[in-house]
């Protein structure tokens, strides 16, 4: 596999960045993840248009068009095991006095990406954070990190952030809904959320399957109490809960399921109506 570092291209194991790239040393950073289903990126539009703001929040530069990382992309799909995966997007501050750096790569999907996957179980991180910039997709991810980590060493498939004044934020790699009958919640992006691709899509959605959506800060305990639990990823699309911490509920339950085929349904006519890479 390769990678395109800098408008060139090299294998994949080799070193990519420099020593002193700000990137590296102070997470001066942006980046995305770009599905690619059947050689066809998914919803590719919007992750750029959010790399660009990210970027600028950053005062950092993103260097490729549309038609350059379709490009790109294709080039690397044609060294890559497969047509299905998730494109790696970054750019970088690059070292003091140089230029910014920027690279794509492809992964292959995450295990959990998968439909016959079981449903996951969650642990609240136990450390309470602020998150920093949360509008802005950057790479200063160590609380997310860690608290997968510490999810995992529980038993936990994955964990929930935990605001540091109470309210249940987000997942490391996903955004948080929860029903309540046929009310969708979720958290708000103002109490420090990223707003997901996948999030967007779904909230457009839900309307049309007859649920009501609602945005806002829920504790821990409020959310516990649901109906039904799911995550959004990129990767994964809607993602059943069967459990957070001690609660435990059936998954997927039905109005996740009624969700989940009106998002794979969305997908199947943004991939029909994408031209392969």
């Amino acid at each position: 596999m390769q990678i395109h570092v800098d408008g060139n291209y090299q294998p994949l194991e080799q070193p990519a960045l420099r020593a002193r790239d700000q990137g590296f040393l102070f997470g001066e950073a942006v980046y995305e993840g770009v599905k690619i289903q059947a050689r066809r990126p998914l919803f590719l539009e919007a992750h750029l248009e959010r790399l660009e703001r990210s970027a600028t929040a950053l005062e950092l530069d993103v260097p490729w068009s549309l038609p350059d990382l379709r490009a790109i992309l294709a080039r690397l799909l044609s060294d890559f095991d497969g047509d299905t995966g998730v494109a790696r997007l970054y750019a970088t501050r690059g070292s003091p006095q140089g230029t910014p750096s920027a690279l794509v790569w492809i992964d292959p999907l995450p295990l959990y990406s998968h439909p016959d996957t079981p449903p996951w179980r969650l642990a609240c991180h136990p450390e309470p954070i602020v998150p920093y910039l949360p509008g802005v997709k950057h790479t200063n991810r160590l609380s997310h990190a860690r608290a997968r980590r510490l999810a995992h060493r529980s038993g936990a498939d994955d964990a929930l952030l935990v605001h540091a004044e109470g309210w249940v934020l987000e997942g490391p790699q996903s955004n948080l809904f929860f029903f309540e009958a046929d009310t969708l919640h979720t958290p708000e992006t103002g109490c420090g959320v990223l707003a997901g691709i996948t999030r967007d899509v779904v909230l457009r959605l839900a309307p049309s399957c007859g649920f009501r959506t609602v945005e806002g800060r829920y504790p821990p305990e409020i959310v516990r109490e649901a109906d039904e639990w799911f995550l959004t990823f990129t990767s994964a699309g809607i993602k059943p809960v069967a459990a957070i911490d001690d609660a435990r509920l059936p998954a997927p339950g039905p109005r996740t399921t009624r969700l989940a085929v009106a998002y794979e349904q969305h997908v199947a006519e943004a991939l029909a109506s994408t031209e392969p890479l």
